[in-house]
């Protein structure tokens, strides 16, 4: 296990249009936004947007849907970053934080 992986301690589902892309992933706890990160991220503050990271080639696009303990955070922003410890690639998302957003695992189609 690298180093990255054991700081990723959440377990997440990623979704896109209804449809369960990745159904459990690992990242590392959701924290805010400076407002620098959040520069550019059209109708949003910052205080608005929380971040994670996730390891890479995984299926994750913008637009996506990222479901922490049941609540859905739409992925706002998706950019690579290098790994330098073990010399590959995490990915960083920003998220739009929707307070109660609240979703049931009804409402999601798994991927066949």
């Amino acid at each position: 296990m690298g180093s990255f992986d054991k700081m990723a301690t959440v377990t997440a589902s990623t979704r896109r249009d209804g449809v369960v892309i990745v159904a459990s992933l690992r990242c590392l706890p959701l924290s805010p936004v400076s407002a620098k990160e959040g520069q550019g991220i059209e109708g949003l503050s910052f205080r608005e947007m929380l971040q994670t990271s996730i390891g890479d080639g995984l299926d994750v696009a913008e637009g996506d849907q990222l479901i922490v303990g049941g609540i859905v955070y739409p992925i706002r922003s998706v950019a690579r970053w290098p790994w330098p410890p073990t010399n590959g690639e995490y990915l960083t998302l920003l998220l739009e934080n929707r307070r109660g957003a609240k979703i049931k695992e009804t409402q999601c189609k798994s991927e066949s």
